[in-house]
Formats: structure tokens, sequence, C-alpha cells
């Protein structure tokens, strides 16, 4: 016996808002379950619009849910979307997302009610309690940021329940002899459908090229023509600093070496991608005029095409973060990005520079997620630079003689275009760097120097 055409319909509803309800979070199944149920709902609701007020306000309701479902899908392309999601626009956006579910749900039954009061047919009003009753605990579960599984697993079989509940009615409907006739339509639902995935798609390819990096500033980079600053150069080339370094340090930092007493140094040179890419790697400790005080600054340099141009950290653990180390902090963080092209140098600030604590976020069965600190330098380089390099200096002091200056750091690149949700070179290495060899690597190297002037030329470690 073939299916009403009734019945075609309310089962997709139905099934729609059942993939609401699920979240798997592997092959993107938290994406596609979530925009074919918005499909099926838009749909369904569709050939329900002309039959009374309330399916037609859940027809809105299901055309608004596709919307900000493809909207969510398409900020997950976008690197910095934290500055989105502190705006108020998206706030109500999350609010409206996470209401229409609950909205839909009403409106099926409230419309048919309405039908079924037309046919002089009994209906209880319970389910809207229950409705009402799930949303409200999904709330307070959601605000108090619950994670156990039995509660979890009840929310789940309450919302099951929900929905075979508006199934009952829905039969109890078409039992009362409801007949849904099906009008024409000028765009069929696939057409609406594939309208729906291209819109999605265009707007995933202009998150991943237009906003998945960061936005460097660049300028023109200009040499430095003050006398003392000439000077200083020159005493720091006689103390043995290497000199394609000593040209890209900001002015500041060339004024800080004023009468520097001694040069510490290693390099290195690393293949950072499976080809002839090469990333050199340079640690420079100078010791400043006060006795015990010193610049620690680690240099990176492609020495050719990179590949794929997307976000670019170094990490750095520097040398005062030893547990009841020798040294402490001095200063502020400073340091910049640089390149050429025909001919010309340009230079930019980082995208983010600071020392800042972090949690792994690795939950695992034996050991909860760890605590960190370290220095984290963001930015993107340009798609047609030459010589791509940068710095970070940072400033420690001795607290007592005779201790090693051991500062460690990590160069994380960005291999591919192909991950979903964007996160940075940054973010991949504080969750553990768990996307290693697909779409991140990593290079470590150190400048383990003794201030005596004992040099000690440290080998860069691929991971």
């Amino acid at each position: 016996m073939e299916e009403s055409f009734w019945k075609q319909t309310y089962e997709k509803i139905l099934i729609g808002m059942g993939l609401f309800g699920i979240t798997l979070n592997f092959l993107f199944l938290n994406q596609i379950l979530p925009f074919l149920g918005a499909l099926l709902l838009f749909t369904g609701f569709r050939k329900l619009r002309l039959e009374n007020r309330w399916l037609k306000a859940g027809y809105a309701g299901a055309a608004l849910k596709v919307v900000i479902t493809i909207v969510n899908i398409v900020i997950g392309s976008v690197l910095e979307r934290e500055k989105i999601y502190v705006s108020y626009v998206w706030k109500v956006i999350v609010f409206c997302g996470g209401i229409l579910p609950v909205f839909l749900m009403v409106c099926l039954f409230l419309g048919m009610r309405e039908e079924l009061e037309k046919r002089k047919a009994e209906i209880k009003n319970e389910v809207v309690l229950h409705i009402i009753i799930w949303y409200v605990v999904v709330t307070v579960l959601a605000v108090r940021e619950y994670e156990g599984w039995i509660l979890g697993l009840a929310i789940v079989a309450a919302y099951i329940g929900i929905l075979v509940e508006l199934k009952n009615i829905a039969e109890k409907l078409e039992q009362a002899e409801y007949v849904l006739e099906e009008h024409p339509v000028r765009i069929s639902d696939g057409r609406y459908a594939a309208g729906a995935a291209i819109l999605t798609a265009a707007g995933l390819l202009i998150g991943y090229t237009c906003f998945g990096s960061y936005h460097m500033a660049w300028t023109t980079a200009k040499e430095t023509q003050d006398s003392a600053s000439e000077e200083i150069k020159a005493h720091l080339l006689s103390l043995g600093f290497p000199e394609e370094i000593l040209h890209d340090l900001k002015e500041e930092d060339i004024l800080a070496c004023k009468n520097a007493r001694q040069i510490l140094l290693n390099q290195s040179d690393d293949l950072l991608r499976d080809g002839d890419e090469r990333l050199q790697l340079d640690g420079v400790a100078v010791e400043l005029e006060q006795e015990g005080q010193w610049k620690v600054i680690h240099h990176f340099l492609w020495n050719g095409n990179s590949g794929f141009r997307g976000t670019e950290a170094v990490q750095i653990n520097p040398a005062y973060q030893e547990l009841n180390g020798g040294w402490t902090a001095q200063g502020e963080l400073t340091g910049q990005v640089l390149y050429d092209k025909d001919g010309t140098s340009y230079t930019a600030e980082y995208a983010s520079l600071q020392n800042e604590a972090y949690d792994t976020n690795q939950n695992f069965p034996f050991y909860g997620s760890q605590q960190y600190a370290s220095i984290f330098a963001e930015f993107s380089m340009p798609h047609r630079g030459e010589n791509c390099r940068g710095y970070v200096a940072y400033e420690i002091k001795a607290k007592e003689s005779d201790w090693w200056i051991d500062s460690w750091l990590n160069y994380t690149h960005q291999k591919t275009i192909w991950q979903y949700p964007v996160i940075s070179a940054a973010q991949n290495r504080k969750q553990g760097g768990w996307l290693n060899e697909r779409v991140f690597s990593t290079v470590q190297d150190a400048l383990q120097v003794l201030p005596e002037g004992e040099r000690e030329n440290s080998v860069g470690l691929g991971m």
C-alpha cells in the first residue's frame, strides 16, 4: 500500500528533528547531520505552509534554521572566529539556533492540533509541557557545562520520546481522514537542497581563501640611519654577531645592545617539509652592558619556498621558565617578521606575540589535561614573498652565576589548507600537536650556552 503524502511529509520532518538531536564528532558528522536535518525540516514544512498559521510559522522557522546551519558550517573555515563569537550578533544567532528546534516541535504540534480540532477530534496537550521541560533541563545543563553520560542519555531518551509522541499525533490526524494536498511549486526540493549545498561550498571556499590566515600589516622595511645604531651594529659584528640576523633587528633591539659584553650563538639548518625547503634556525645570546643581563634572540629563515602558506607559529620555552633556575625575566617581548620581493624588504608585527598559559585539553583515562606556559609568536607569510624570516627576543637577568642559558624553540608550519574546523599552527601546538604530519610540521631547536663564553652548538630536532 502506497504511503500517503501526509505520512511522507511528517516522517521527513521527524527525521529532520532526529538528526538535530544527534551529535557525532567524527567524519564531520556534527556538521553533515544538522545540515541534512535542516534541509529535511525545510522541505517538510514547505509542503505544510498553506495548511494553517502554525505550520506556516514552522516553515519560516525551518528556513531560518537552514540559514543558521549554513552560517555555522562556514564559520568553521574562518581562522579568527573567536572575534565573531564574542559579538552581540553572534549571540543572537546562537540563541535563535538553540531555540528553533523547540519552536519547530511546538509549531508542528499546534498545527496538527488545529487540524484535529477542525475534524472534532480530541487531543491532549501534555506533549507541549514535555517539550518545555526538556528544553529547560537542556538549558540548565548547558549553562552548568554538564559532561556526564547518565543525564546525557536521559536527555536523548526524552527527546526520542517527544518525537514518538509527535508521530502518534500525526498518525491520529491521518486516521481522522486528514488529506494533505500536494501543491505545484516553481522550485523543486532537490534544487533547494542543491542550492544550499552550493551556497555552503562557496562560503567555505571564501572562508578558507580569504579568512584562513592572519592579515598582516606589511610595510616597507627601513634601514636605520642613526649614527648611534650604526656604531652599535659595528660593535656587535666585531663580537661575532651574525650579520644577516643583525639586519633584521628592530632599532629598539639594536639600541638595547649598546656596549654589549659578549655574544654566544648556535645555528642549525632543518628540513621542515619533505622536499628541498630548508628552515634555518639561529639562537643568539647577547650579554648587555649590565653584567649578568642578557638578550636572547631566536631567528628563523626560510631558504627557499616553504610550500603552502597558511599560519606559522614560533613557540619558545624561555630560559627563565626553568623551575628553581638561575634566571628571571626582564622587559617586554620584541620581534618582527620580514620577507623580500623584487629586491625590496617588507616587515610586519606578529599577529600575536605574548607569553601565555594554556591547557593541552588532552583528557586521557589515566591523567587529565596538562598546564603549560610558553612564548607564542603567530603570523602568516605572504604567498609570493621570498626569504621569509623573523625573530623573537626577550631579556633575562642572572639570579646566580654559572647557569646555562637554556632556551627551546618549536617552529610549526601549516602544510595544507585541508582542515576543518580551521585552527592555527599555535592552536595546534597548544592542543598537543595532534594534527602534526597531516596538516602541520614542527621542528625543535635549542639555544644552550654557558655565559662564561663556552659555546655549545645544539642541533635542531625534527618532530
